[in-house]
Formats: C-alpha cells, structure tokens, sequence
C-alpha cells in the first residue's frame, strides 16, 4: 500500500487526484481563481473531497444491498455522513444555497445508484441519469471555492461545464473499463455493453456526441479571447471518451455481497478521520485568513476518533 499505485488507490489518493485533474487544471483556470487564493483552497478542497470518498466506499460495500428497504446500520451512516459533512463546511464557511443543492444531488446519486445496483437491472435511461448526477462532488468543489471566495457563482460557466464534467466521466469509465469489469462496480460502457450488445459503442458514441455538441455550443458565447484556452482545458479532461473504444469484456460480474456486520467500528474510524482532516483543513484556511483558534468539530452522536487521533491535531 506504500507504493505509489497502492496510495492512489486508497480514499485520499483519489481525492488527492480528483483535486489535480478537476480543481487544479480546469476549474481555477476557467474560474480564473488568483495564484495565492489558490493556495488557501486547495487544503480545504482537499479534505472535503475526501470525505466524499468516504461516503463512496459505504455505498460500494453496500452495492447489492438496497439500503432503503433494508435500512440497516449503513442505512443510518448516509444520514450520519451527510450530518457531519454539512457541519464542515459550515465551519469552513463553505456553506451556501449552491453548495446545499449539490449536497443533496449528491445524497440523490447515491440513492439512485444504490437502488439500480441492488435491483441488478439497469435501463439506458438509468445509466444516464447516474452519468450525468455522478460529477456532482467535483461541481461541489467548485461551488465551494465561489462560498469560500465570497463570490456568487457565474451560472455561463456552470452551464458550459456541466456536458464536460458528464464527459469526462465517461471517459474515465473508458480508461477503467476492464478494471471495473473485473472488480464488478458499475461502469457506464459496461452497462452500455450488457444492454446493447455489440452495438454499445455506437450507442455510447451518439450520447458523447450529444454531450459535446452541447459543450460546443456554450462555449461558442463566450468571448473570443477566452474561448480557446476553456477548449484546450475541457477537451483534456474528457479526451478518452472520443477516442476509440476498448473491445468488450463481456458482462460484469454480479456486484460483491455486502460486508457483514461489525463494520461500526471501521465506519466510525473512517467518519473520524475525515473529520479530523476537514479540521486540520478549516485551520489552514483560516490561519490564512483571521488569527482566531479554530474551531474544534463536533462528532456525530456515538462516532468516537481513533485512539491515536485528538481533535484539531494528529500524533
């Protein structure tokens, strides 16, 4: 796990990686966001992110389980998760009516998947409404940098975002194709695989192309003077998505069964550690800001740190 593959693949390496791709090389240079501001963001993005991954790994152990009907302890910890995740952002004076919104299409992501991975049958219309909802934690950090900077949010480049953030998802579903194939976690060309058959790509391919067209056409209101530089940096982000396509895998897998219970207490470790990183973050940004204390965040009810892990600081 010390290797640099086995980092990237643990919770904060793939928000580490998420912040890179989306945050540092796309929605600063679009939103034009100063160099030093810059450095005062990227903490607080960081740990918040991070936190959504937290959420992420509960809904993948939970993908044959519908969690509405079961409503078992996992049940309980997205109300648990999405309790903590609003107090952080209020202390990092992160918190807006933007932000709220996409914190609740979040909570509808995970819903919607959960509900189409437990039935165990997906319909195209399915796939796309998870496609275009699954982006939401990255529009999350970018509504986040408009609430920490004070600013209202430009709804032009909201909109012209939206078809490249849907893209880009899809593209990544491309690059991991076979890895998710063989691991057996939803993929948007798997699915398009199981429906139509040998005809997925072509299928696939008229959505991407309706999702660009869309892009396209935003981006042609912009000024002049800005329109190449947006291209250059949104074509990057979802550039596999109009490559070729890899060759069928077959079906997938049926989804892993749920893990048994007993998993409170790694639950619990894992809500206190992103607790303790969105802290550590809120002291970060502030120091940059005011010279107050921070401010100490509460834990849910009957979550408890781990043993090795104070509030406000690590050993």
């Amino acid at each position: 796990m010390n290797t640099p593959a086995g980092l990237a693949a643990t919770p904060l390496g793939k928000a580490a990686g998420i912040v890179r791709d989306y945050v540092l090389r796309m929605y600063y240079v679009v939103d034009e966001v100063p160099r030093r501001q810059r450095l005062r963001l990227t903490p607080v993005l960081l740990g918040v992110e991070y936190l959504v991954y937290r959420v992420d790994s509960l809904a993948e152990r939970n993908a044959a389980v519908d969690l509405d009907a079961v409503r078992g302890s996992d049940y309980e910890a997205f109300h648990t998760y999405k309790r903590a995740f609003e107090k952080v952002l209020r202390l990092l004076r992160a918190w807006n009516d933007d932000v709220a919104f996409l914190v609740d299409e979040a909570e509808r992501f995970i819903r919607l998947e959960n509900g189409t991975t437990s039935r165990g049958t997906v319909t195209r219309e399915d796939v796309l409404a998870m496609v275009e909802l699954r982006p939401t934690d990255v529009r999350l950090l970018r509504a986040m940098t408009f609430a920490l900077r004070g600013r209202p949010m430009d709804t032009a480049t909201r909109d012209l975002l939206w078809p490249v953030e849907v893209l880009a998802d899809i593209a990544n579903d491309l690059r991991h194709y076979e890895q998710d194939v063989a691991a057996g976690t939803l993929n948007v060309y798997a699915a398009f695989v199981e429906l139509f058959g040998d005809a997925a790509a072509t299928e696939l391919r008229r959505e991407v192309d309706r999702y660009e067209a869309m892009f396209l056409e935003r981006l042609s209101a912009l000024p002049p003077d800005r329109r190449a530089r947006i291209a250059d940096v949104c074509r990057r982000r979802y550039a596999e998505a109009v490559k070729p396509y890899p060759r069928t895998a077959g079906h997938r897998p049926a989804p892993a069964p749920a893990s048994p219970s007993g998993t409170g207490l790694r639950k619990g470790v894992a809500v206190g550690g992103a607790l303790t990183v969105g802290a550590l973050a809120a002291a970060a940004y502030r120091r940059g800001r005011t010279p107050a204390s921070p401010t100490p965040v509460p834990l849910p009810p009957h979550i408890e740190l781990p043993p090795h892990i104070e509030r406000g600081r690590t050993s």
